[in-house]
């Protein structure tokens, strides 16, 4: 039995259905996240260096086996990685050396709450911690700690953020807290899945496919997002490990294929590449 766990919150082999549904091929369908309005350039957005594509892996809850086995990985290829961080996660608040670390090694951390609320039909989550039970001013707080959270193991700004869930909404009445996320943070990633075209999508609510799939699969997306001149941001849970996992084979894969074709793929920090997307974007 798998468990998860977000400080008091245990999760018995259950995990959330948003999570699930995008887990998909670049032919599967959108997942489940509220996706909010397009922001439009009048001009294509070229990467660094000639690149054809740009990708982002990240690793969301702040969970053992990513710093056992994805940052290993990371280093023996030369990679970079964002590693959004649950704030009551057991093992970040037992380990806060090993995350001041990342940064030192050239990582990013970002925001995913302190306590990761879901909608409340999902089983595992815990009375009081469903969207439904968030307002503004609590999500706000909940907010504002996480980003000191984030300063007080070495983060500098720009911070990026990634929705629990992918739900961009709060309460009974599925208000969006998205105008809460914009003032703090330069991006959001949720979790449908698909290529982003820099230069038209909403920062505010990022594609992401889950990485919980075969080497062949996220490799494909890779290629899908060079045909697209476009960026991939991948989502991962656990690594050969934990919860909804990406195996160490698959992961292997992936991370061999951005390291042979550096010169054309540009892999980089999540928030690094919205970043250059914005700077692109307000160019004349």
């Amino acid at each position: 039995m798998l468990i998860r766990a977000f400080g008091s919150i245990f999760l018995g082999g259950l995990v959330c259905a948003a999570c699930i549904t995008s887990a998909q091929s670049p032919k599967g369908g959108a997942g489940s996240a509220t996706q909010t309005s397009a922001v439009t350039t009048n001009h294509p957005v070229a990467w660094p260096n000639g690149a054809h594509a740009a990708v982002s892996l990240t690793y969301d809850d702040a969970i053992q086996s990513q710093i056992d086995n994805a940052v290993p990985a990371l280093a023996k290829h030369g990679l970079v990685a964002t590693f959004f961080l649950t704030g009551t996660s057991g093992y970040l608040q037992s380990n806060p050396d090993v995350y001041k670390g990342l940064v030192a090694k050239g990582h990013a951390l970002g925001s995913h709450t302190m306590n990761h609320p879901c909608d409340r039909s999902q089983p595992w989550v815990k009375p009081g911690f469903g969207l439904q039970d968030y307002d503004l001013a609590r999500m706000q707080k909940e907010l504002e700690d996480n980003v000191q959270q984030l300063r007080d193991l070495g983060q500098k700004e720009p911070f990026s953020f990634a929705y629990p869930c992918g739900s961009t909404w709060l309460g009974e009445n599925h208000e969006s807290y998205v105008k809460l996320i914009e003032p703090l943070f330069v991006a959001a990633r949720g979790v449908r899945p698909a290529v982003t075209d820099p230069s038209s999508e909403d920062l505010m609510n990022v594609p992401s496919p889950m990485g919980n799939s075969s080497g062949a699969d996220l490799v494909s997306w890779v290629e899908r997002a060079v045909a697209q001149h476009g960026w991939v941001t991948f989502t991962f849970h656990g690594v050969a490990g934990d919860y909804l996992p990406v195996n160490a084979e698959a992961h292997e894969t992936l991370l061999t294929y951005l390291e042979a074709h550096k010169s054309t793929i540009w892999t980089e920090r999540f928030g690094t590449i919205a970043s250059y997307v914005k700077t692109k974007r307000a160019a004349p």
